[in-house]
């Protein structure tokens, strides 16, 4: 692969992570504003269907796409952006967020383990031992002697399995044509549609009080889905699910830098250093990368 290539995909998973980890921060003043988490999932893929559709438009002068792919990226929108949003906010009621994502971010551990026993995928040493240094940073998170619900623990853990297997179709997606945002653009439309169905079955649909919660809502589908998801998905097109999952794991630091800087939360040495551990592990899988690419 190409250095400017691979380059590239490094630079879309951090920018992914990023954002994503300044999401809690706008989905706060969101719900401040009425809107239950479950609506905030359908909002954000369904107001970024008209920047999609033009963006699609624009990149590939047409919205068709082959019919036999549907299914596949059916199960894609379905795992990624609805059952692991769901599972994920689901467990925020009986554990706190922060330990939540902890147990979330198993993820890429997961998508080694399961890509190694189920689709035979190599492991490169450099991602085996960036993923250990992750985990090792994530796990500092998790603050010991808190009292754990186990349902609040399994929905935390299975939303990481789901995202895994999410990440593991998305880096086997073939149709490469399909590719960009194009495929954003279908992915939200299908996550648009189950997410409407089971807001108005579970009762959880409501809807911004005032006009600043409808541009707030804009915003984040804008940044979250248009942003981030697009961004997450070209990188793993890229660079693959492996190292797409270790480079995300910057997600939780950045939402504890704008925990401190925001709400003046306060930085442990916990964090602190696992926040270096998960950098060191970003940093690990471009140094192997890029020796990589100088041997061949």
């Amino acid at each position: 692969m190409q250095k400017s290539k691979l380059i590239k995909g490094y630079i879309f998973a951090v920018a992914s992570a990023v954002i994503y980890g300044c999401m809690p921060l706008m989905a706060k003043y969101i719900y401040a504003d009425g809107v239950s988490p479950f609506s905030l999932v359908l909002f954000r893929n369904a107001f970024a269907l008209p920047a999609l559709a033009v963006l699609a438009l624009l990149q590939c002068k047409n919205l068709k796409v082959p019919l036999k792919e549907l299914p596949k990226m059916s199960l894609i929108a379905f795992l990624g952006c609805c059952l692991t949003p769901i599972l994920l906010f689901s467990s925020y009621r009986y554990i706190d967020s922060g330990t939540a994502t902890v147990f979330h971010f198993v993820y890429p551990a997961l998508v080694v383990l399961v890509g190694l026993i189920f689709f035979k995928q190599k492991v490169p040493r450099g991602n085996l031992i960036s993923i250990i240094v992750c985990i090792a940073g994530i796990l500092l998170f998790f603050s010991p002697g808190q009292k754990l619900d186990a349902v609040g623990v399994t929905c935390a853990l299975t939303s990481g399995f789901a995202y895994a297997m999410y990440v593991l179709l998305l880096s086997g997606f073939s149709d490469r044509k399909t590719t960009g945002y194009l495929f954003c653009f279908y992915v939200a439309a299908i996550s648009s549609v189950i997410m409407f169905i089971v807001c108005i079955a579970s009762g959880e649909m409501t809807l911004p009080c005032t006009v600043q919660g409808w541009l707030l809502c804009l915003l984040f589908a804008m940044a979250v889905t248009v942003g981030a998801v697009a961004l997450f998905q070209q990188s793993t097109f890229i660079i693959g699910g492996q190292k797409t999952s270790i480079l995300s794991t910057l997600e939780p630091i950045t939402g504890v830098i704008v925990g401190a800087i925001v709400f003046g939360e306060k930085l442990t040495i916990r964090s602190i250093i696992g926040s270096v551990l998960v950098i060191s592990a970003s940093i690990l899988i471009a140094v192997f990368d890029m020796r990589s690419e100088k041997k061949n």
